[in-house]
């Protein structure tokens, strides 16, 4: 019997999307959902005898992705989502990286990844594009993230890459989390805003609603590389009931009103004596698309919040931040 603490899972940037390379990066996950899905179609016709006929295989990829917690030099995993990194000197060793959202250009793809799975039994091999990602903590807990991806196939893996290693760093937690509505200043890159009080959980979800089912003539058995269809940006917020968020209620979701969103991690490492490993996530213009605050039972009294990311046509549609020692990503 294979036990699941065993499992590695290996991951590495790619050059062209369909021709695997040895990942260099090795993640600690809780699961992993990667299987090929073969499309088999029968005849539909009679067999002249007391069953169905034989089937083929018409179109063949895979899918999958895997749960772990997000740590300061997982930078990776935003570039695969989001596509676009600037990477700058900061201070002292640190390096601030800023990601955004790929256009839709001819010539504007997602970066693709060599995801490694080794099962022991069989160590299996997919290139990989990132059909979404989601953040979520709450109280109590660390920063998870789950990211989806969809592959091109599934491959002999052969075996892992025995120089990766995992990350040394601890992951963010929810207690070094704050969450902030108000305006985004794209000219100075600056966010001004007041913070929500007293939040119990916070949850983000980017989806790039990956076009992953196109075959042509030239595809053959394969599909077309996936590529970024009309990407949706949520959040969604709990808080404790109060004066403040029954403010923002009134505010925000009772009006079509346009806002800049904030959701920030400090750990409590450090890159050098004074810098700490921070992730800074803003949207600069969203809108609220429900809130409530019902009772359904004795516990203390909360209100759930979603915002929704519109594209204004003029700010980036997101702005994530990572500050770490990486030079790049």
């Amino acid at each position: 019997m294979i036990n699941g603490n065993s499992v590695i899972l290996q991951m590495g940037k790619e050059t062209v999307y369909g021709t695997t390379v040895t990942p260099d990066k090795q993640i600690k996950i809780s699961s992993e959902s990667f299987k090929p899905e073969y499309n088999k179609i029968d005849e539909g016709l009679a067999t002249g005898g007391r069953g169905e006929g034989l089937v083929a295989t018409m179109g063949k990829k895979a899918s999958g992705g895997f749960s772990t917690l997000m740590r300061p030099d997982m930078g990776y995993l935003l570039r695969a989502v989001l596509g676009v990194v600037n990477s700058e000197a900061g201070a002292d060793e640190g390096y601030k990286h800023t990601f955004t959202a790929i256009g839709n250009g001819a010539n504007d793809h997602l970066p693709s990844y060599t995801i490694l799975v080794d099962r022991k039994v069989e160590c299996s091999k997919y290139s990989a594009k990132c059909d979404s990602l989601s953040l979520s903590a709450s109280a109590g807990d660390y920063l998870k993230v789950d990211p989806s991806f969809v592959c091109f196939d599934e491959v002999d893996g052969a075996s892992k890459n025995a120089s990766a290693v995992v990350s040394a760093l601890k992951a963010f937690k929810f207690a070094q989390a704050k969450a902030y509505t108000g305006s985004y200043d794209s000219e100075t890159g600056t966010f001004t805003g007041n913070a929500f009080a007293d939040v119990t959980s916070i949850n983000l979800n980017i989806s790039n609603n990956l076009d992953a089912d196109t075959q042509t003539t030239d595809t053959g058995i394969n599909y077309k590389e996936p590529e970024v269809g009309v990407r949706s940006i949520t959040a969604d917020l709990e808080m404790l009931y109060a004066a403040g968020s029954e403010s923002i209620r009134k505010s925000l979701f009772k009006t079509d009103a346009t806002f800049g969103l904030k959701i920030e991690f400090v750990s409590d490492e450090m890159i050098d004596e004074e810098v700490p490993y921070k992730l800074t996530i803003i949207i600069p213009c969203c809108q609220m698309p429900d809130a409530g605050a019902n009772m359904s039972g004795l516990d203390t009294l909360t209100q759930s919040v979603s915002v929704r990311a519109v594209d204004n046509l003029s700010d980036e549609l997101i702005i994530v931040e990572l500050y770490n020692g990486d030079e790049s990503y």
